[in-house]
């Protein structure tokens, strides 16, 4: 029997280092730093926040799960975002990082097709990020947590912004009002959340409404709202951008 012959290998590659030292350059120059809604007021030692684009890979997975989901945003900010703690983001600062996230990537172009709500047609629009979107920051003196009085019991509340690792109670009407309470921190001095969950279920719409109100804020961060004026029908409607899968790709 012949004697086998011993082949040593070659060294592996070490493409990452490469690979590093091939985007370095790219990666500095694309990081971009933002201002938030909030200022960064309401985060512990906050200094700057800086995005990047998506890359090709990272656009790739959104497309394959379907765009939607809090698992895909969160995603996005925690490859694309750096500077702060993704669990602790408020809502309008999250939102508006994605949009920020949409124009570094692609451009502040962005193109998509609506319904129109009088004639059902399906029109094909654009508009730019920068220009048609209004962004509105919190004033210096918007406090967290703030106190209020409710309308109706004509009671004191003090209420939290929820935080990003919250937003599970939040993804829909009915299981933000069944969780609304764990953002209540005292209602008329109590602050036993049994107590507070027992109440606002007792309460008038109205002071529900009020609840909801302070806690969100949406007065505050991105406005994604616009006027869209139907070709067909020539009726205008108030619509809201669709954040869906096409929103983080062109291709």
């Amino acid at each position: 029997m012949s004697k086998i012959r011993k082949i040593e290998g070659s060294k592996a590659q070490d493409y990452e280092t490469e690979l590093d030292s091939l985007f370095s350059n790219s990666e500095d120059v694309d990081s971009i730093k933002v201002n938030l809604p909030s200022k960064g007021k309401f985060y512990n030692n906050f200094q700057e926040v800086s995005i990047k684009p998506l890359t090709y890979e990272e656009e790739d997975h959104i497309l394959r799960s379907g765009g939607k989901g809090l698992g895909v945003i969160n995603m996005l900010i925690e490859k694309c975002v750096a500077g702060i703690d993704h669990s602790d983001l408020l809502s309008m600062d999250k939102m508006y990082l994605l949009l920020k996230v949409r124009e570094a990537s692609y451009g502040e172009d962005y193109e998509f097709s609506i319904g129109c709500p009088d004639c059902h047609t399906e029109v094909k629009t654009s508009i730019k990020l920068t220009e048609d979107l209004r962004t509105n920051e919190v004033p210096d003196d918007l406090e967290d947590p703030r106190t209020f009085t409710l309308p109706r019991l004509g009671v004191e509340a003090t209420v939290r912004f929820p935080r990003s690792r919250e937003d599970g109670f939040l993804i829909d009407t009915p299981t933000t009002i069944k969780n609304l309470y764990r953002f209540v921190i005292t209602l008329n001095g109590n602050s036993d959340p049994v107590f507070i969950s027992k109440a606002i279920k007792r309460m008038h719409v109205i002071d529900v409404k009020k609840l909801l109100k302070e806690i969100h804020k949406g007065e505050f961060g991105l406005d994604s709202r616009f006027m869209f004026e139907c070709p067909s029908c020539k009726s205008t409607t108030l619509m809201e951008m669709p954040l869906d899968a096409g929103f983080f790709s062109v291709t």
